[in-house]
């Protein structure tokens, strides 16, 4: 038997056994609904009692699709102010020609990160 768990009117995981929480709702589904459910967690919602397609299916995954671009953009923002403290301190020329340092580079990416991180929050 496969059954999706609900705590609190929400879906909180699916497993081949029943969940013993008190307050958890083990919901028996079909093969096909649990392998779904599994492959990607927003098709489904509790509701009325029983595990149906998730009627905001398309507009969800958007938003978690703009929730993990935004958490990747901040860890890159991260990573580029340790490379801007570093370029701060070395103070090196990155193009010889133009006369670009790291620091004006790495601002420069920084700039568009947080421009693109600016339109996922709106």
């Amino acid at each position: 038997m496969k059954y999706i768990y609900v705590e609190n009117g929400v879906i909180n995981g699916a497993g081949e056994g029943r969940q013993l929480d008190e307050g958890a709702l083990n919901i028996e589904v079909s093969d096909k609904i649990y392998n779904e459910f599994c492959s990607d967690k927003l098709k489904f919602v509790y509701t009325d009692g029983q595990i149906v397609s998730n009627p905001n299916y398309e507009q969800d995954k958007l938003n978690a699709e703009k929730i993990s671009r935004a958490e990747q953009i901040r860890f890159e923002l991260d990573e580029l102010d340790k490379k801007r403290i570093r370029a701060i301190c070395e103070d090196e020329v990155k193009n010889e020609r133009t006369g670009e340092t790291w620091l004006d580079y790495y601002n420069e990416q920084i700039n568009i990160l947080r421009m693109e991180l600016k339109n996922l929050e709106v």
